[in-house]
C-alpha cells in the first residue's frame, strides 16, 4: 500500500492565524461596494468588528462565514435550495432555544448530550445568571478534593446503615481522643491500634462532606430541593447528578465521580464558557466541513487551554495512533474562531452575545483552509473494529482492553488517511421476548464483513421488533403507575436511534451488474444510553455519541453526492401491556431519508476473539 500523504494541517499557532487575518483584512477595502447584500456577515478580526461583508466577498478573500444565529441547525436538518427541510427541524430549534427554560423538566431541557446544540440565547442565559453564580461561589469546595473514588447511590437501608456506622464510629473515636487528651481526631494516628478505624472514619466522613457540597451545587441549579441536602446519596441526589452531568457535557451516570467533582470546582461561569465553546465548535464544524478531530492520531487538543468533554468521551479505548492520521483540525479551527471573536473568557462571550442577540448573525472569520483532499464528493470509506470479543455460551462480565471503534478514511492519491476513530458498540447478551412471552437472554451478534452506508436518516424513529419486551417500552412513574416511553420510539434526542441513523446494508451482486442491498437490521446511530457507547454493548448495532452521529451525518452530506428522498411515511402501531396497564404506541414516519450516491463502503472487522470458542453462541 502506498504511504499515506501528510494531511493538510490547520494553522495551530494563534499568532499565525491573526497574521493571516490581518493580511486578508488589508485586501477588503476594494470590495466594500458590495457589502449591502441581504445576507451580509459581520467581519471580525482579533475581537474587533470591521463592518459587514457579503459572503461571496468573504469567501473570495479567504474568510469563513460562521452562522451564530438562533435559527441554525446542523446540515442534517437544514433546508435545501427549495426551502424543504426535515420535519424535525422545527422541533430541533425549539429544543435548542428551550434548553435553558427552567419550567421544563430536566430531561427535556438538558439535551446537549443528546445531539441538540443549545442556542446562543441559552448560553447567554447561563453566563448572565448572577444569582446562580453567587450561589455556587458561596460554597466551599474543599471537601470535593478529599474524595478519591466515584460515589454512587445505593438503597435507602444500605445508606442509612452506613451513616449510623459512621456516626457511631465517630463518637467512639471522639471518646478515645478525650481519654488520651489529644487535640483532635487526627492525633489518633499516633495510636497504632486506632489507625485503621481512623482511616476508615476519615474516608467516609470526607465522602459525606463531599456529597453535601455536591448537593448544595445541585440546589443552586434547581435540580435538588434544599431539604435533601443531608450528605447522603439517595436516588434524588443520584438523579440530580445525572441531570447536572447532562447539562455540563459529562458522562451521565448519576455518580459523584472525578469529572463531576472537577466541574463543580471549576465554577458555573467557567462551565457556561465551555458550553459556549462547544456551541462555537459545532457551528465551525458546519461552516468548514471538517470532521478531523485527532481521535485517529495523537488525540484531540485543548481549546483555549480547556478540554470540552471528559477523557472517556474523547477517543476509543485501547488503540495507539494510526499512521498518517489527520490531526485535530476541529480543535484548531475552534480556537482560531474563539480568538477571532474575542471569546477568551466568560465575560467576553457574555458581552458579545448581549450585543448581538436577536440579530440573524453570521460572522466572517479568518480560519485556516480545509485540507486539500476535501471536496464536494470525497472518496470515503469506513471500518468498524469490533475490539475484544468473547463468545461465551453464558453471559459473563469481561473487561476489554480494546473497545469497539469506528474509523473513517479518505482515500488520497491511492492511500487511505484516517480522519477519526470514535468509540462505538457491538452486540452482546440482551433480554428478548420469546414467542411464549417468556423473557430470556439471547446473544445479539454484530455482522462481520463488507457493508455499505446508503440510507441516512435524520430524526429516525424506532419500530421495536416483536421480540422487544413490553417492560422496555414503559416508564415507572413511581406512584403505582406507568406510562408509555414515547421518547425511546422517537423522533427525538432520547430515542433508541438518537438524532441520526445510517443503515448497514449488505450489497449482494446480481446479474447484469445489478446490486441488491439487504438490511440485516444493523445500524450506526446515536443513542440516548450514552454510557453504553463507551463502556457497554448493544443489541447488535454500532452506537455513537449523539453529537458525533449528527457530525458524521452532516459531514457525509457535505462531502458525498446524495439524493434527498424526504420524509418516509410508514404507519406503525403496537399495543403495550405492563403491570395491568395497556398503552397504544404509534408512529407515522421512519424519519427524513437521504440516499448516498454511491454508497460509502464499510468493512466490519472480526475484532480480537478472546474466548476459546470462536463462533457466536447459538440462538436458543
Amino acid at each position: 500500500m502506498a504511504a499515506a500523504p501528510a494531511p493538510a494541517r490547520a494553522v495551530a499557532r494563534p499568532e499565525l492565524a491573526a497574521t493571516l487575518a490581518r493580511a486578508r483584512l488589508a485586501r477588503l477595502a476594494a470590495h466594500r461596494d458590495d457589502a449591502g447584500c441581504a445576507d451580509a456577515a459581520l467581519l471580525i478580526v482579533d475581537g474587533v468588528e470591521h463592518g459587514w461583508v457579503c459572503p461571496s466577498t468573504a469567501h473570495a478573500l479567504g474568510f469563513t462565514v460562521v452562522d451564530l444565529s438562533e435559527t441554525w441547525t446542523p446540515r442534517l436538518f437544514a433546508p435545501d435550495a427549495d426551502g424543504v427541510a426535515p420535519r424535525y427541524r422545527e422541533t430541533y430549534l425549539e429544543l435548542a432555544r428551550d434548553a435553558g427554560a427552567g419550567e421544563l423538566p430536566p430531561e427535556d431541557r438538558l439535551v446537549e448530550m443528546y445531539g441538540v446544540v443549545p442556542a446562543p440565547s441559552v448560553v447567554l442565559g447561563r453566563l448572565a445568571d448572577e444569582p446562580r453564580h453567587a450561589c455556587h461561589d458561596a460554597i466551599d469546595n474543599a471537601p470535593l478534593a478529599e474524595v478519591t473514588r466515584p460515589l454512587a447511590q445505593a438503597g435507602n437501608k444500605v445508606i442509612d446503615a452506613a451513616d449510623r456506622k459512621r456516626r457511631s464510629l465517630g463518637a467512639w473515636l471522639e471518646r478515645q481522643r478525650r481519654q488520651r487528651k489529644l487535640p483532635d481526631l487526627a492525633a489518633l494516628e499516633r495510636v497504632p491500634s486506632l489507625r485503621k478505624s481512623l482511616a476508615y472514619y476519615t474516608r467516609v466522613q470526607h465522602e459525606r462532606d463531599a456529597i453535601e457540597v455536591a448537593q448544595r451545587h445541585l440546589v443552586c441549579e434547581h435540580l435538588l430541593g434544599e431539604r435533601w441536602v443531608d450528605g447522603k446519596l439517595y436516588w434524588r441526589t443520584g438523579d440530580a447528578l445525572d441531570y447536572y452531568q447532562r447539562q455540563n457535557f459529562l458522562l451521565p451516570d448519576g455518580k459523584l465521580d472525578a469529572d463531576t467533582r472537577e466541574a463543580m470546582t471549576l465554577g458555573s461561569r467557567e462551565l457556561a464558557y465551555r458550553a459556549a465553546l462547544r456551541l462555537l465548535r459545532e457551528r465551525v464544524v458546519d461552516a468548514t466541513g471538517l470532521i478531523e478531530d485527532g481521535t485517529a492520531g495523537a488525540g484531540p487538543r485543548k481549546v483555549i487551554g480547556r478540554w470540552l468533554e471528559p477523557e472517556i468521551m474523547r477517543a476509543a479505548k485501547g488503540y495507539g495512533p494510526m499512521a498518517g492520521a489527520a490531526p485535530d483540525l476541529i480543535g484548531a479551527a475552534t480556537e482560531q474562531a474563539a480568538l477571532a471573536l474575542g471569546w477568551t473568557g466568560p465575560q467576553t462571550v457574555r458581552t458579545f452575545l448581549q450585543r448581538h442577540l436577536g440579530q440573524p448573525l453570521h460572522v466572517a472569520l479568518a480560519l485556516a483552509p480545509p485540507p486539500a483532499y476535501h471536496g464536494a464528493h470525497m472518496d470515503l470509506s469506513a471500518e468498524i473494529d469490533r475490539g475484544d470479543v468473547w463468545y461465551d455460551l453464558q453471559p459473563r462480565y469481561h473487561k476489554p482492553a480494546r473497545r469497539p471503534a469506528l474509523i473513517l478514511y479518505a482515500t488520497v492519491d491511492g492511500a487511505r488517511v484516517p480522519l477519526l476513530r470514535w468509540p462505538t458498540t457491538i452486540g452482546g447478551w440482551a433480554d428478548q421476548r420469546m414467542p411464549s412471552g417468556r423473557i430470556r437472554k439471547q446473544w445479539k451478534e454484530s455482522d462481520v464483513g463488507p457493508r455499505v452506508w446508503k440510507d441516512l436518516y435524520a430524526a429516525p424513529t424506532w419500530n421495536p421488533p416483536a421480540s422487544t419486551p413490553d417492560k422496555d417500552l414503559v416508564r415507572n412513574l413511581w406512584n403505582g403507575h406507568w406510562r408509555l416511553n414515547d421518547e425511546v420510539l422517537g423522533p427525538g434526542p432520547r430515542s433508541a436511534y438518537g438524532m441520526a441513523m445510517l443503515v448497514m446494508s449488505q450489497p449482494i451482486k446480481l446479474s447484469r451488474g445489478r446490486v441488491r442491498y439487504d438490511d440485516n437490521g444493523i445500524r450506526v446511530h446515536g443513542s440516548a444510553t450514552v454510557t453504553s457507547v463507551v463502556t457497554g454493548t448493544s443489541h447488535g448495532c454500532h452506537r455513537l455519541l449523539n453529537h458525533l452521529a449528527v457530525r458524521l451525518s452532516s459531514f457525509l452530506l457535505a462531502h458525498r453526492d446524495h439524493v434527498r428522498r424526504g420524509e418516509q411515511l410508514d404507519p406503525w402501531r403496537r399495543v403495550v401491556r405492563h403491570k395491568g396497564e395497556v398503552f397504544r404506541a404509534r408512529l407515522d414516519t421512519r424519519g427524513f431519508l437521504y440516499e448516498l450516491t454511491p454508497p460509502v463502503p464499510v468493512e466490519v472487522l472480526p475484532g480480537r476473539i478472546r474466548s476459546e470458542r470462536k463462533r457466536p453462541p447459538p440462538r436458543r
